[in-house]
């Protein structure tokens, strides 16, 4: 429920949050509904920063993996893939073997933070 959660504050709250970091569970399919929501919320590409993360033997891999890349190919570019702030706003994070279990979750927290406030 944690990345469905995620979702929901990057839908309800971007006027208070600029990382967002949901791991395996999907909100939509629909990367143009995703870049709709960021349009009504008053906001742009610049404001946020997205670091999604999911393992291939995860068994919410699927669905997660297509809500992102559709969001990644929204045609104007309200979602940027990336691998730093300054050249995008989304980046994808696939974990080969891995399932929906802590482990997995205490892997992508900790690269999730260090890629937030890693200046170097």
């Amino acid at each position: 429920m944690g990345s469905v959660n995620t979702w929901c504050t990057f839908r309800y709250a971007l006027d208070y949050f600029r990382y967002f970091m949901p791991m395996s569970g999907s909100y939509s399919a629909d990367g143009e509904y995703m870049a709709e929501l960021v349009k009504e919320s008053g906001h742009g590409p610049e404001d946020f920063f997205i670091f999604s993360a999911s393992g291939t033997d995860d068994f919410a891999y699927s669905a997660f993996k297509a809500q992102v890349m559709a969001m990644g190919n929204v045609p104007d570019k309200t979602f940027l893939f990336a691998d730093n702030e300054e050249n995008g706003n989304l980046s994808f994070l696939k974990r080969e073997g891995y399932v929906h279990d802590a482990t997995a979750s205490d892997e992508y927290t900790y690269n999730g933070l260090r890629f937030f406030w890693n200046r170097e």
